[in-house]
């Protein structure tokens, strides 16, 4: 979970100025593609002020054949994508390969799966 330091701030009566300011920014549905290298995840902005404030959802997706990061949230009419350096796109790609490597190991680990692990895909 990140904490915005300017959270945005989204009107709760329609017609009114009752501002509420969405400052809890969570990643989920995380699905990291291990042939691509690519991840995806689902963008969840909430409200600790007002918690009953319907979520605001968004999207991340990086993908390091092109060296992009793009997150997209609709709602807030907000899109931005960056193109990675080399060494910020080789970080991405070692994490997508460093949880690969933990899942499978795991796996072995807990003898659901009977097998030798190797790197790659």
């Amino acid at each position: 979970m990140i904490t915005l330091t300017t959270p945005p701030q989204v009107n709760s009566v329609l017609g009114g100025n009752t501002p509420v300011g969405y400052d809890k920014f969570v990643l989920s549905q995380i699905v990291f593609d291990t042939v691509a290298l690519s991840l995806t995840a689902t963008i969840r902005l909430t409200s600790t002020a007002t918690p009953s404030m319907q979520p605001i959802t968004g999207n991340l997706r990086v993908v390091t054949a092109t060296a992009t990061l793009t997150i997209d949230v609709a709602q807030l009419d907000f899109y931005r994508q960056v193109t990675l350096s080399g060494p910020q796109n080789a970080s991405v790609q070692a994490q997508i390969r460093s949880a690969q490597d933990a899942l499978e190991s795991g796996l072995i680990t807990l003898g659901v799966i009977a097998g030798v692990q190797a790197m790659g895909a």
